[in-house]
C-alpha cells in the first residue's frame, strides 16, 4: 500500500487548493476543504491563504466558521477560531487568527491531527519551502526513546523562547504561561509532562513548521506564521494590567492546540472546597458541644448517686422508727389491761 503524506497536501493550501486527510484505516481518501481567504498577500508567510500582515474580510463567507472576541492577554487585539473533524471523527483541524481591530493579521496557525509522514520526504518538503521564502530553514530534530520524533523547521526573524522551569510546571499541571507556545509533541501540556521543551514565540515576522511521527509516520502537523513584534507591546499592555489588579476580558488566553481555550478553574475549586471543609468542621464542633451540654458531668453523676443513698438510708430508719414505735404501743397496752378476777 502506498505512505501518504500530509504535509504535501497540506501546503498546497498555501496555493489555495484543499487539504487531502486520510481516514483511519488509511483505505479511502477523505476530502476536507479549508476555507480559503483570499486576500492580498502582504509578505511570503502564507497560512491557508491569509498572508502575514494580510487584511482578515470578515464579511466573506470563508470567515463566517471563525468565532472571534477580544483577547484577554493581547489587549487590543482579536483572537478568532475555528475546528473541524470529518464526519468519521477521524481527522481534526483548527485555524487561529490574532489580528489588529483593523483586521491586520499578526498571527495565523493551522494544526492536524491525525498527519501522515513519509520521512524521507519531509528534507524534500523543508527545501521546498526554503526556495518559496527564499532562505534556508533552521531545523531542530527531537529523537527520544519512547517517543515520536518531531522536526521543527524556523524562517524569517522567528526567535524561539524557552519557557523557564516554573512555567513548564504551570504547563505541565494545565495552565497557561504567556504567550504564543510552540513544542516537539504537538501538545504543550504532553511535552511539559514528557521533559520535552516547551518555547515562546518571539522575535519578528516569520515562518515555523513542525512535524511530529511514530514509527508508522502517523502524528501531528503544526504550521503558523508570526510576527511578535506586532503582539509583545499588547501582552506587556495585558500583563500591566493584570498587575494592577484590573479584571480579564472573556477570552481565551494563549494558543496551544488541541489544548487550547481549556478552563482555568482549580483556584476557584480549591477556595470552594476549603471553604466547604471549613463549614463541615464547624457544623461537627458546633454539634459535639450540644452533646457536651447535654451531658451531666462526673461530679453531678456522683452527687445525684449519693443523694439516692441518703433517701434510702432514711426511708429505711423511719421505716424502722415507725415499726418500733407500733411495737412498743402494743407491749404498753397489754400491761395496762385489767386481770379478770379468779373464780374458785
Amino acid at each position: 500500500m502506498h505512505k501518504y503524506v500530509a504535509f504535501a497536501g497540506v501546503f498546497l493550501l498555501v496555493l489555495g487548493t484543499p487539504v487531502l486527510a486520510l481516514n483511519s484505516n488509511n483505505v479511502r481518501n477523505k476530502l476536507a476543504t479549508v476555507p480559503q481567504l483570499s486576500f492580498v498577500a502582504a509578505s511570503p508567510y502564507v497560512v491557508d491563504g491569509l498572508a502575514l500582515g494580510g487584511q482578515v474580510k470578515s464579511g466573506t463567507r470563508a470567515y463566517q466558521p471563525y468565532q472571534c472576541r477580544p483577547s484577554d492577554e493581547f489587549s487590543g487585539l482579536v483572537w478568532c477560531h475555528e475546528e473541524h473533524a470529518t464526519p468519521d471523527n477521524q481527522v481534526m483541524r483548527s485555524h487561529t487568527i490574532l489580528q489588529s481591530p483593523d483586521g491586520t493579521a499578526y498571527y495565523v496557525d493551522s494544526y492536524f491531527q491525525p498527519a501522515f509522514f513519509d520521512p524521507t520526504d519531509i528534507q524534500k518538503e523543508i527545501d521546498r519551502m526554503s526556495s518559496e521564502f527564499g532562505q534556508q530553514a533552521h531545523i531542530i530534530q527531537m529523537s527520544r526513546e519512547g517517543l515520536p520524533s518531531a522536526v521543527m523547521a524556523i524562517w524569517g526573524a522567528v526567535k524561539l523562547e524557552p519557557l523557564k522551569p516554573d512555567e513548564i510546571s504551570t504547563v505541565a499541571s494545565g495552565g497557561s504561561p504567556p504567550g504564543i507556545l510552540v513544542s516537539f509533541l504537538g501538545d504543550e501540556e504532553r511535552s511539559a509532562k514528557a521533559g520535552v521543551p516547551v518555547y515562546r514565540l518571539a522575535g519578528g515576522a516569520g515562518f515555523l513548521w513542525v512535524a511530529t511521527f511514530d514509527q508508522s509516520g502517523r502524528g501531528v502537523l503544526r504550521y503558523l506564521a508570526i510576527d511578535d513584534s506586532k503582539i509583545e507591546p499588547s501582552r506587556q499592555v495585558a500583563l500591566n494590567s493584570d498587575n494592577q489588579g484590573e479584571p480579564n476580558s472573556v477570552g481565551p488566553s494563549v494558543v496551544t492546540p488541541p489544548s487550547a481555550q481549556r478552563p482555568l478553574q482549580s483556584r476557584a475549586e480549591n477556595a470552594q472546597a476549603e471553604a466547604d471543609r471549613s463549614l463541615a468542621d464547624s457544623e461537627a464542633e458546633k454539634r459535639r458541644g450540644e452533646e457536651t451540654d447535654r451531658q451531666p458531668t462526673e461530679a453531678e453523676r456522683t452527687s445525684e448517686s449519693q443523694n439516692r443513698k441518703l433517701t434510702t438510708v432514711i426511708e429505711v430508719a423511719i421505716g424502722a422508727f415507725v415499726l418500733l414505735c407500733g411495737v412498743a404501743a402494743t407491749i404498753f397496752l397489754r400491761t395496762k389491761r385489767p386481770t379478770a378476777p379468779e373464780q374458785i
